[in-house]
């Protein structure tokens, strides 16, 4: 009696494999908004952050340097496309002026210096500083 039951489930799991085979996979998901494209105002937002950026007074004087005017410059700006413009716009995000990073040099290396110090008393050494 178990057998003739135990072939109808492996007849139905097969035809439910086989039928699960042939359906096709679909996939959904969220459109991200790179692809969808910037709405006007969001475009206007990014030129104009990109605009004061470039028109600040080391990076002028750089492109300048470069041999670049400011009707070149805005032309081109102009000329970007709606996913340029905003990968630029969050590149000037995450840009710090000179002389930002200094700061976090410096309390790095005191850091270092003293779990070198809490290090060597732990381990007990002593530290001599000698006058010359």
């Amino acid at each position: 009696m178990r057998v003739p039951l135990f072939r109808q489930i492996c007849s139905v799991l097969v035809f439910t494999m086989s039928l699960l085979a042939v359906i096709p996979r679909v996939e959904a998901g969220m459109v991200g908004s790179e692809l969808i494209g910037l709405s006007p105002s969001e475009r206007q937002v990014n030129l104009e952050k990109l605009k004061r950026f470039l028109e600040s007074e080391v990076v002028g004087k750089r492109l300048q340097a470069l041999g670049f005017t400011a009707e070149e410059v805005s032309g081109r700006l102009e000329s970007l496309t709606d996913e340029e413009l905003h990968q630029f716009a969050t590149r000037v995000d995450q840009l710090r002026v000179a002389g930002d990073g200094a700061l976090g040099v410096v309390v790095v290396l005191l850091v270092i210096a003293i779990l070198v110090v809490i290090f060597l008393q732990l381990t007990g050494h002593r530290i001599v500083v000698v006058e010359d």
